[in-house]
């Protein structure tokens, strides 16, 4: 076998049209049907087979014939009516509001954040400014203030 090529054996149920259909589709694809080896089977020694006695049928009775059908009289058909159409109301659209980033100074900062230097938590404010590349607030750009705001805000300052 060429180290490029899989090969697999797969067993399909096709109908022949099902197979033609498979075949005329893809006209690339080189099939290979390798039809299964004859198996041989022994034949299966003969048992007598035994058949229980009929039971006797009782006589049949004569059959009987079914009375002439009557016509059947459809009623007649009444006419379908469809709803009135409602008019369909067009709504203006609804206007979201455009949510401004809110701006903080450095002071509000400071304010909010002195609780937490009360509180002993002095050393956690340091890591976080370390975190937006800075020493002090007031070196803090004015576009990331309100994201460090929103972290000191989780550590529970009141801004």
């Amino acid at each position: 076998m060429n180290e490029n090529n899989i090969q697999a054996t797969i067993t399909l149920t096709l109908t022949r049209e099902q197979l033609m259909a498979l075949l005329t589709s893809a006209p690339n694809v080189q099939t290979a049907v390798q039809m299964p080896e004859p198996v041989q089977v022994a034949p299966l020694p003969q048992m007598p087979v035994q058949t229980p006695p009929m039971p006797e049928m009782p006589p049949q009775m004569p059959t009987q014939q079914t009375p002439p059908q009557m016509p059947v009289q459809t009623p007649p058909q009444m006419p379908v009516q469809t709803p009135p159409q409602m008019p369909v109301q067009q709504t203006p659209p609804v206007q979201m509001p455009v949510q401004q980033t809110q701006t903080y100074t450095v002071e509000q900062i400071g304010r909010a954040a002195r609780p937490l230097v009360e509180g002993g938590r002095q050393q956690e404010l340091v890591a976080l400014l370390a975190e937006f590349g800075v020493v002090s607030v007031a070196a803090l750009p004015e576009e990331a203030r309100a994201a460090f705001v929103q972290r000191i805000r989780a550590m529970g300052a009141q801004i």
